[in-house]
């Protein structure tokens, strides 16, 4: 990732910068500490995003870099996690459905986009300080339903090819709906 400015990264930046111009409520969380649940410490998602059809979503971002030179077919797409995001996630989207039962954990992959002539395959693109992103979400529970182990080592997880082509959604539509 590149360097910070006000603490964010440019795939930070560039997610605020789409939600505002889509004119949609959210609200960054405090990724300085993490939380204490009894004797556990939690890791923080990213955003909270207050859906205009009700409810509320857990953003957990994750920028990468698409080095290929169509989205068509959503191939060479990075999906991995850390296992550790999973898990917290689905814990925050507990604690959250006690006082908001439509709540929702996503991930939220943001894309730079490397080619300059890279076909977006009728993806809504975002611009920002000369750099191209695309923004696609998969609900906690179908990413957790079908994730597999990507390295013991590093402890994470991703989910396949093909299941991301099948659950991923341009993220609009968790403030456009269905």
């Amino acid at each position: 990732m590149s360097g910070t400015r006000d603490g964010q990264n440019e795939y930070e930046r560039a997610f605020e910068g789409r939600l505002a111009e889509q004119c949609v409520r959210f609200a960054r969380v405090d990724q300085s500490r993490r939380c204490r649940f009894g004797r556990d410490t939690l890791k923080t998602f990213d955003y909270l995003i207050y859906s205009r059809q009700g409810g509320c979503v857990l953003v957990e971002l994750k920028g990468r870099i698409f080095r290929g030179a169509s989205l068509a077919g959503r191939t060479g797409l990075q999906t991995w996690v850390f296992a550790d995001d999973v898990a917290a996630l689905a814990r925050w989207q507990r604690q959250f459905e006690i006082e908001c039962p439509q709540a929702c954990g996503i991930f939220v992959f943001a894309y730079r986009i490397d080619q300059i002539a890279a076909d977006c395959d009728g993806l809504e693109v975002y611009e920002v300080d000369g750099r191209r992103y695309v923004f696609l979400a998969i609900e906690r529970r179908a990413y957790q339903s079908c994730m597999r182990p990507r390295s013991p080592r590093w402890k994470t997880v991703s989910c396949p090819a093909g299941d991301f082509r099948s659950l991923c959604f341009p993220v609009e539509r968790l403030w456009l709906g269905d």
